[in-house]
């Protein structure tokens, strides 16, 4: 039988890319949501409406959703932390009562491996099995966790309901719009003094495969996933013949908030506390069950990024 496919922020990078790989296969019918259409789509539907709007579970009803992929979220953590609370949450919640009424049968929740907060005792990897420990000053990773919470008491009570979560380490690729991006596309690369914390980088069309995977399997529970490997700031700069310029954190951070404030910087020193942990995941789980191998390591991840950017 045709199975339909929903995917809330379907204008996203991520949305986009999984959008055409699920509108390739036969007997697909896919369908997205956002505030503004994407581009460069065929065969699929589009409705413009908020995720927070409570009237959203009758595009569920009309189309008869069996799949639903949330990925929409107010993702930029240096925005506005009202309206971030608002979609995230409130949307989320709202989402999630319309898929149970309307007898949707799978949620693919996108959450982030930020849900597991940024600390300097942060095993290295982690595992799903460790706790969760958003930071409260940065709205992502709480945000991010928060959600996981929302989906696992949902399944809870309703286990017609099956949820997966998947837990991507960072995002990139030509079309990311997020911080790491936005500072790694500066001519001088900035970064604390002192030790440098491994980063862990998914290439945004091994991260689109990845959601491809979980929408179209019957698995449910919690998966991270990653490109193999990690790079220091330092590295980083080295791959991409960049100047690296290394600061005391306290003053990185006031240079960042001026900048933030010019916006010359994409960063405010609230980001900067925030990756100057590592936060590196274990995706084994997620390949041997899922069959699943990144194109791209960290790595080349990164330069793909810069080939193509």
């Amino acid at each position: 039988m045709p199975t339909t496919y929903c995917i809330t922020g379907i204008s996203g990078y991520i949305g986009k890319l999984l959008a055409q790989k699920l509108s390739l296969e036969a007997g697909n019918k896919v369908m997205g949501i956002d505030l503004k259409a994407p581009t460069g789509l065929t065969n699929t539907l589009f409705f413009t409406k908020d995720i927070r709007d409570p009237v959203i579970g009758d595009i569920f009803e009309a189309e008869k959703v069996d799949v639903l992929i949330h990925l929409a979220f107010y993702t930029h953590p240096e925005g506005d932390a009202t309206l971030a609370k608002s979609v995230n949450l409130a949307g989320t919640q709202n989402i999630l009562r319309a898929a149970v009424r309307f007898g949707i049968k799978r949620l693919v929740l996108a959450s982030s491996a930020a849900a597991y907060g940024s600390h300097p005792d942060n095993a290295i990897p982690m595992t799903e099995s460790h706790p969760l420990r958003p930071n409260k000053y940065f709205y992502y990773s709480d945000h991010k966790a928060a959600q996981e919470k929302m989906v696992c008491q949902f399944s809870q009570q309703h286990p017609e309901l099956k949820a997966i979560i998947l837990r991507p380490c960072v995002l990139i690729g030509p079309h990311i719009n997020n911080p790491t991006g936005d500072s790694l596309r500066q001519k001088v690369l900035l970064f604390i003094k002192g030790r440098q914390p491994p980063i862990q980088f998914i290439y945004e069309d091994d991260a689109a495969q990845a959601f491809h995977l979980a929408a179209k399997d019957d698995a449910a529970g919690v998966y991270n996933i990653a490109g193999e490997g990690t790079l220091t700031y330092p590295e980083i700069a080295e791959l991409m013949n960049k100047r690296l310029i290394l600061l005391p954190f306290g003053v990185l951070s006031t240079l960042a908030n001026v900048g933030k404030r010019l916006k010359l910087s994409p960063v405010s020193a609230r980001t900067l506390k925030f990756i100057r942990n590592p936060i590196i995941v274990d995706p084994s789980n997620f390949n041997r069950d899922f069959n699943f191998k990144p194109i791209y390591d960290t790595k080349h991840a990164l330069m793909q990024f810069q080939s193509k950017s």
